[in-house]
């Protein structure tokens, strides 16, 4: 076999145009932006799911949201926010760094639970 052919004469998958997140669902997410070019340095609006089981525990995600920096909205289908921001880049670097306060912020209130994350081109 030469150097870099794949079996049968396929080409090997060429990696991903981003670093890994370290997360498959978000390294999924990543990969169909790449697939509409997306450039992982420009700003975009991003924008995260939490859903909770109280109104209260909804009220303290959007004060903590809020005061980080992030637009909250509540979520209309159950106690939660709908969090966005438009100032920073969705990529390999901020993503695990977001998810890891959205998660940290679920886990704050009861039945809290992070549903992930979308963004635009």
């Amino acid at each position: 076999m030469i150097a870099g052919m794949a079996l049968f004469g396929r080409k090997p998958k060429s990696q991903p145009a981003f670093p890994p997140t370290g997360n498959p669902l978000d390294d999924l997410t990543m990969q169909q932006l790449a697939i509409h070019g997306a450039d992982f340095n420009v700003r975009r609006d991003w924008v995260h799911y939490v859903y909770c089981e109280t109104e209260e525990g909804a009220a303290e995600l959007e004060t903590v949201a809020s005061a980080a920096g992030w637009t909250v909205r509540r979520a209309a289908i159950a106690p939660g926010i709908i969090a966005n921001r438009i100032d920073m880049p969705v990529n390999g670097h901020t993503v695990p760094e977001v998810r890891g306060f959205f998660e940290g912020l679920a886990a704050r209130v009861p039945g809290g639970e992070y549903d992930g994350w979308e963004a635009g081109l």
